[in-house]
């Protein structure tokens, strides 16, 4: 039988390769997205690499309050019953929390929290009847750490962390997996979508911005840490060696010494 997968987001980004690993392994791959054009043209590049593709692209705005709902409903109504959830959607806000535009935060927040625990709930609830399925939650190396000028953003991240550590335990007796991938900064409209007019944004996007991956690259791990049935995985050594620091260091001092580092690149 044919697998299928559900991606939020997936037409970009981090997404979009995801996209294209799930297709080489022959899923159907469901994709909720806000951008028409970004869905036709995945759609193009899903066909080319495999013309006998089931491909199906809904344009939905995810921030909103039911979007969730409106998912699992839309699933209902086509008889389609999921293997892989990617709750991949989510966007960052930096500069200080005090200046931030509050209707933009609460939808990085629904977006990054609600809509997410909303999918693991009534997606897991299917899953747990089957007896069968995997969640993917794309976390963030941010997510282990305070960070002073992105800190709703690493704040909703901790959540995901910790949601999906909860969850696996809750579900892993029912034979549904969940995974939670924790990738550091990746080459995509991301860093451009959270910087703010801010002059904090500018040092803690400097801080973020030391090490770059691609998203090909930060895909491709996360795909095998969701096959290999990895509780939580980070993309490389080298990031998980930096995740060991963190979770080291008192609270209050990583949160002092991003501050810093921050407040630096902004005078430097």
């Amino acid at each position: 039988m044919t697998r299928t997968v559900l991606i939020t987001g997936g037409a970009g980004g981090i997404g979009r390769e995801f996209c294209k690993l799930f297709n080489a392994d022959g899923y159907r791959i469901v994709v909720f997205s806000l951008l028409q054009d970004e869905l036709d043209a995945l759609g193009q590049d899903l066909k080319a690499q495999r013309p006998d593709v089931d491909f199906h692209a809904v344009q939905m705005d995810l921030s909103q309050p039911e979007a969730a709902e409106a998912i699992v409903d839309w699933l209902d109504r086509q008889n389609i019953a999921l293997d892989v959830l990617v709750n991949n959607v989510g966007f960052g806000m930096m500069g200080e929390h005090v200046e931030q535009d509050s209707q933009k935060l609460e939808r990085m927040l629904t977006l990054n929290n609600i809509l997410l625990s909303k999918l693991c709930m009534l997606v897991g609830a299917h899953m747990k009847v089957r007896g069968q399925g995997k969640i993917l939650n794309i976390g963030s190396l941010a997510g282990f750490c305070p960070m002073p000028f992105f800190a709703a953003y690493s704040a909703s991240k901790a959540f995901v962390i910790n949601l999906s550590a909860s969850l696996q335990e809750e579900l892993k007796p029912y034979g549904v997996q969940v995974t939670c991938f924790c990738p550091s900064t990746t080459k995509t409209a991301f860093l451009d979508t959270a910087q703010s007019k801010h002059k904090s944004s500018s040092g803690i996007r400097e801080f973020v911005s030391a090490q770059i991956a691609t998203p090909e690259d930060v895909a491709r791990a996360g795909y095998a840490a969701l096959n290999r049935g990895k509780r939580y995985a980070l993309p490389d050594l080298f990031v998980t060696m930096q995740s060991i620091f963190i979770r080291m260091m008192p609270l209050g001092a990583m949160a002092n010494l991003v501050y810093k580092k921050s407040v630096k690149a902004v005078n430097s």
